[in-house]
């Protein structure tokens, strides 16, 4: 009988001695989900003025969020862009593009700042290729004397047709764009594999490069959306080239211990232990798995400094990414980095919010960088089509 107690201390020391590693996988399996974001709207009517369509949300929801959006039916369906919010007892919003019937009988669907699936829901005429086998678009330049070309890089848990809308201003300059898949794009799977926050990514974006430079690209912009900014970072410190010409960083995830660390005190982690957790991710690996040194990752720690041009657009409203995480990246740079806050705008928002800055901002800096450049002047740069 004596000996229980002695078992019982030496169970709840096993039991302590694992919660650390429990606690890493399940932080691991969060931040390496590449799947879907499963937020869902509700709809809480609907209303038919002459022509026109209105879907009424929340008015303290993601709907009232400013800018147009789009809403895909909780059971799939086609795409439905809806223009920017009246905020009153509810926000409503007009159906732009797309039918709204199974939204309606779902009741709900899932916001987000896609407002096309393809370039042709742009206006552009775009070929499709492959890099490293996989799916890339190539929107080809208005100027054929332009050698620019920008490699558009989208997020975790999403697709190239995040970046189209970010397209146009680099258009309007005469510049290719190239708009490439890497291995848990959802355009490959709709359940793709875990994501490795950019450790193996990189190489797809590398083999991009590659293409660009083989069908005439001179110079190289990158856009880089959310993790695509840390993809971004990994492929020019990789592969340091002097064609690259500048990297534009879009709510960018780069310090991921922070990230993390933020994301646990919202849900109510005292700090010290928000603090400590995200460094417990390695201790349970699933077979196959990499290792994950946040040190080694792009610009963690603000420990490393691009070596090329940096601009950086960040919404004040991120709640994935905080945009204190942006401010201190750039007021511990070795070099000036161009940093432009959008008002209100949530995570990869920016143009959502406020088109006409986001356009703008990027061709000043592109002028800014010495980027020969041809200024369509019949070119819309509008809210896209």
């Amino acid at each position: 009988m004596t000996a229980w107690p002695n078992v019982g201390v030496l169970a709840a020391g096993a039991v302590l001695a694992c919660l650390p590693g429990l606690a890493g996988s399940l932080i691991r399996a969060k931040v390496t989900d590449a799947g879907p974001a499963m937020r869902l709207e509700p709809i809480r009517g609907q209303e038919r003025a002459g022509n026109e369509e209105y879907l009424d949300f929340d008015r303290n929801g993601f709907a009232a969020h400013p800018g147009r959006l789009s809403m895909r039916a909780a059971s799939g369906g086609g795409l439905v862009v809806l223009g920017p919010p009246a905020v009153g007892v509810l926000a409503r919003r007009a159906v732009e593009r797309g039918d709204a019937a199974q939204l309606l009988r779902d009741g709900t669907g899932r916001l987000s700042g896609h407002l096309g699936e393809t370039p042709a829901d742009f206006g552009f005429a775009a070929e499709d290729v492959t890099t490293r086998g996989l799916p890339a678009w190539v929107v080809p330049s208005s100027s054929a004397s332009s050698g620019v070309w920008v490699i558009h890089v989208h997020g975790l848990g999403s697709s190239r047709s995040q970046c189209l809308r970010g397209v146009e201003a680099f258009a309007a300059l005469g510049y290719t764009s190239l708009l490439p898949t890497y291995r848990t794009s959802l355009d490959l799977s709709p359940t793709p594999v875990r994501s490795h926050l950019g450790l193996t990514e990189w190489k797809d974006i590398e083999a991009a490069r590659r293409y660009a430079l083989d069908h005439g690209a001179r110079r190289i912009l990158f856009v880089g959306w959310s993790l695509g900014a840390s993809i971004v970072l990994r492929t020019i410190e990789r592969c340091p080239a002097p064609s690259t010409a500048g990297a534009l960083l879009v709510s960018p995830a780069l310090d991921w211990p922070a990230i993390i660390s933020a994301q646990l005190r919202r849900a109510g982690c005292p700090g010290f232990l928000a603090r400590w957790l995200p460094h417990t991710v390695n201790l349970i690996r699933p077979r196959g798995e990499p290792i994950i040194r946040w040190r080694e990752m792009p610009a963690t720690y603000m420990g490393k400094h691009p070596s090329i041009p940096t601009m950086i657009f960040h919404g004040t409203e991120d709640r994935s990414v905080p945009v204190q995480l942006s401010r201190a990246f750039v007021s511990r740079q070795s070099q000036p980095v161009g940093f432009v806050e959008f008002d209100g705008a949530h995570h990869t928002l920016e143009w959502n919010s406020a088109p006409q800055l986001w356009n703008g901002s990027v061709q000043a800096w592109c002028r800014s960088l010495g980027l020969e450049a041809y200024v369509d002047p019949t070119y819309p740069v509008s809210e896209a089509k």
